[in-house]
C-alpha cells in the first residue's frame, strides 16, 4: 500500500522485451494504475481493492481520458459473441453502479443514470468491461435479456441480428422457458430419449455425408438438435465458444482417439 516505483518499472521494460509486464505489490491508487498503463504494463491490484482504498470501477477508469465537456465516455455495448448491440455513454457514477451491481448501467445525456431494462424488462448482466486502445472509449460485454437492446424491440440498434446460429440459439432459449404446446421443440425438450436418438441419428448422417450439400444439410440438423440440448440445460452459445477458446490455449492435448464403443 505504498504506491509504485515508476523508475523500477521502467528499468524492467527493456529486459522484458516483447513480454507484457504485470506489476503486483504496492498498487494503491487510480494514479498508480494510470501510470502503469501509460508505461504499457498491467496492474495487479489486491489490498487496495478489498480494503476499500480503491474501487474496482476507479481502477478500470484510471487510464481513461476524453475531451467531452460533460466528461462522458462513449460505451460500445456488445453481446457475449461480440455482436455490437448499440452505443451508450458512461460516467464515473454509472460505471461504479454497473461494476458494483454487475448490470448494464449507463449515463443518459438527458435523464441521468439509466439502468437498462428497469422499465422494459430487457436488462443486462454485465460480464466484462474493456478499454479501447486509445483509452477514450469503453466496451461493455453483456448477456442481454428480453427482446434485445434497442428500444424498438430489435436485438441491436441496427436491426435484428441476422437469421443465423445466434438467432436460432436465442429462440430455442426462449422456447426452453415457454415452448408452444404441440411444437416439435417442446417434444424434444420434454422427451430425453427422443432428443438422444435424434442427436445420434443426425451425427451418424453427418459422418456419412460426402458432398458439400449433404454435409451442410446434415450439419444444420446436428446443430439444431445440439442447440436444443444446450437450451434445455441452460447453456448459451457463448459458453460453448468459451470452452473452445480455453481448449485452444491448452499446452498439451489428448490424442483424440475414438472412445471404445463409440463406433457403430
Amino acid at each position: 500500500m505504498q504506491g509504485i516505483d515508476p523508475e523500477a518499472v521502467e528499468s524492467m521494460l527493456e529486459p522484458a522485451g516483447g513480454a507484457r509486464l504485470t506489476i503486483a505489490g504496492g498498487v494503491t491508487t487510480a494514479g498508480d494504475v494510470a501510470a502503469l498503463d501509460a508505461l504499457g504494463c498491467e496492474a495487479q491490484v489486491g489490498m487496495a481493492l478489498y480494503s476499500g482504498r480503491l474501487s474496482l470501477a476507479q481502477a478500470i477508469a484510471a487510464p481513461l481520458r476524453g475531451d467531452r465537456p460533460d466528461g462522458l465516455w462513449p460505451t460500445v455495448v456488445t453481446d457475449e459473441r461480440g455482436t455490437a448491440l448499440g452505443l451508450a455513454w458512461s460516467s464515473m457514477d454509472s460505471l461504479e453502479q454497473a461494476v458494483r451491481t454487475r448490470r448494464g448501467v449507463y449515463q443518459s445525456r438527458t435523464r441521468g443514470l439509466w439502468v437498462k431494462g428497469a422499465s422494459s424488462g430487457a436488462g443486462q448482466d454485465l460480464l466484462r468491461v474493456d478499454l479501447d486502445c486509445d483509452r477514450d472509449a469503453l466496451r461493455f460485454v453483456v448477456r442481454q435479456e428480453g427482446g434485445g437492446f434497442c428500444h424498438k424491440g430489435t436485438w441491436t440498434c441496427w436491426g435484428a441480428d441476422g437469421d443465423g446460429l445466434a438467432l436460432l440459439a436465442r429462440r430455442l432459449q426462449e422456447r426452453a422457458r415457454a415452448a408452444p404446446a404441440g411444437s416439435y421443440t417442446k417434444r424434444l425438450l420434454e422427451d430425453d430419449a427422443l432428443l438422444r436418438s435424434k442427436l445420434a441419428e443426425e451425427a451418424a448422417e453427418l459422418a456419412a455425408a460426402t458432398t458439400a450439400n449433404e454435409v451442410a444439410h446434415e450439419a444444420a440438423d446436428v446443430l439444431y438438435f445440439t442447440l436444443v440440448a444446450m437450451a434445455r440445460a441452460g447453456v448459451h452459445l457463448a459458453d460453448v465458444e468459451g470452452a473452445l477458446a480455453r481448449r485452444s490455449r491448452m499446452v498439451t492435448r489428448r490424442a483424440g482417439d475414438a472412445k471404445i464403443g463409440a463406433e457403430r
